[in-house]
């Protein structure tokens, strides 16, 4: 399940820039008693990144809170976000008319025994 824009699907489209390219960027949270931590660290990164980038995406606030919302219900867990230019077409130049999206995914973890006594999250 991915949260994109907003909105709850299974898929993400094919001709998305950055399953295409490899234009987005992501990043990776842990999830800790329901929050994201880290949080404003998460978003700052994001923000830097799509500015570099050249990404128009500005919907900051909204993006939190979705980040939010995925965590809630999770004592611990994983919370993976990308942002990406957008759908565009099949070419390497930068699409201006590309509408920026961002996607979320909520990943569960549990604590497993190894050989040895190490721990692992999976």
């Amino acid at each position: 399940m991915f949260l994109i824009n907003g909105v709850v699907q299974d898929t993400l489209a094919a001709n998305d820039r950055a399953i295409q390219f490899g234009d987005g960027c992501f990043t990776t949270a842990r999830i800790q008693q329901g929050q994201v931590a880290l949080l404003d660290a998460h978003l700052q990164r994001l923000q830097t990144t799509c500015e570099k980038l050249h990404i128009p995406f500005n919907d900051w606030l909204t993006l939190s809170e979705e980040m939010q919302r995925l965590a809630r219900p999770h004592a611990q867990g994983v919370l993976k976000v990308t942002l990406t230019r957008g759908v565009g077409e099949g070419d390497t130049v930068r699409q201006a008319a590309c509408r920026p999206l961002a996607f979320s995914a909520s990943l569960h973890t549990r604590r497993i025994m190894r050989a040895g006594g190490r721990r692992a999250l999976l």
